[in-house]
């Protein structure tokens, strides 16, 4: 098949680089016209690292990732463990694949690297497109329009144009919260004396995560808190240090350590957005990827698993199925429940993390340290689910 695809994230790389080893003629359209990525840090659980690892790019991600001992949620104010739950060689050892932590720009440019068998054409923004049903056309920003393409695979993110041509205008929802997020070189926060863990702080009304990138080089930390009045999504914002200094007065000493070691590095702040879970992902030979389709909040780590593991369906369908409308929609049909599935749980997720310190709190507390739920990993769920050969069962 000749397959566009829009936009050059790690949903759409990973597309390209499934779609085009078996063969198909890809072409990406990336809107900038230099192939970058910004951001800080993501985690990566096993049913991401063991998709990139069938596109044979795993052992390129390990050596610029961190592999976390384990994760802990803590209590914000004084640092008390909540629970810690094992990762490292026994998340390996049961679900076949690696926990990471990774610099977003490590893990672009890693995919980007590996996309050798498509075309990428920067400073191509899809602004729309036409399904004849003998092929689809791209308009564009700027220029001509395309040769028609057997499929199109909007992965254009949360505002994606794919999407609004499908179904119309639709803001997405605020949340009601903002995110600060540093990083920091490991040498000038030495005196936290933070192992090599996953932790999360939680709070009344936010909460607080910080773990190690960029091979141990780098502390990576993000900060939620309410915001009524900051509805700016983009992650390029500056925000002021002060108010991220106000915004966790009264934490305990490690997440007030890492504000206050932002004195003097920019500090960026950007509003969460997500949507509701859609019913269909499109229409005829045209679908969604990622955010575009199932943009989720961070709760549950996991904006980019869900792309990677979406690339790997897609291109299952399509080595399945003949005809693209066909692959489009048995892709879809695979997938809406187990994203939809993971968008609930973050949204779950926020309110479990935030809850105002009082019985409801300690509640939630006596169950994170139950033997019960220290017994079993709480997101195997997640993790056990393999994404490369979903389309085969």
């Amino acid at each position: 098949m000749r397959i566009a695809i829009a936009g050059a994230g790690i949903g759409g790389l990973s597309a390209a680089i499934a779609l085009g080893r078996d063969g198909h003629e890809v072409t990406v359209y990336e809107q900038a016209s230099k192939l970058s990525e910004i951001g800080a840090g993501i985690q990566l659980s096993p049913n991401a690292t063991r998709v990139l690892d069938w596109l044979g790019v795993l052992a390129d991600v390990e050596r610029l990732a961190v592999e976390p001992g384990r994760g802990d949620l803590r209590r914000w104010d004084d640092g008390s463990p909540l629970v810690s739950q094992p990762l490292g060689q026994e998340v390996r050892e049961r679900f076949g694949f690696p926990y990471l932590h990774v610099h977003r720009a490590d893990l672009h440019g890693v995919l980007a690297g590996a996309a050798t068998d498509c075309e990428l054409k920067l400073a191509h923004e899809v602004t729309g497109f036409d399904d004849t049903g003998r092929g689809v056309t791209l308009s564009f920003g700027v220029g001509t329009g395309s040769r028609p393409f057997d499929l199109l695979v909007g992965a254009d993110g949360i505002h994606s144009a794919i999407r609004r041509k499908l179904f119309g205008d639709e803001s997405p929802r605020f949340s009601g919260s903002a995110v600060w997020r540093g990083l920091v070189e490991r040498r000038e926060v030495e005196h936290l004396q933070l192992p090599v863990h996953s932790h999360a702080f939680l709070g009344p009304g936010q909460h607080f995560v910080t773990y190690y990138v960029s091979s141990g080089r780098m502390v990576n930390w993000v900060g939620v808190t309410p915001s009524r009045s900051w509805d700016v999504e983009s992650w390029t914002e500056l925000g002021r240090f002060e108010d991220a200094v106000a915004d966790f007065t009264g934490w305990c000493p490690t997440v007030t350590g890492l504000v206050e070691a932002m004195r003097e590095r920019p500090i960026y702040r950007w509003a969460l957005f997500d949507r509701d879970p859609l019913p269909s992902w499109g229409i005829g030979a045209v679908t969604l990827l990622g955010d575009a389709c199932h943009p989720m909040l961070p709760y549950m780590a996991q904006g980019a698993a869900q792309s990677i593991e979406d690339a790997a369906v897609l291109a299952g369908c399509v080595a399945a199925a003949p005809d693209p409308a066909q692959a489009a929609r048995r892709y879809e049909d695979l997938r809406r429940e187990r994203t939809a599935d993971v968008q609930l749980a973050a949204r779950s997720n926020e309110e479990m993390f935030h809850l105002p310190d009082g019985p409801e709190q300690q509640e939630r507390d006596r169950r994170l340290a139950a033997p019960e739920s220290q017994a079993r990993h709480r997101n195997a769920w997640l993790f056990d689910y393999d994404a490369t050969a979903v389309v085969s069962r």
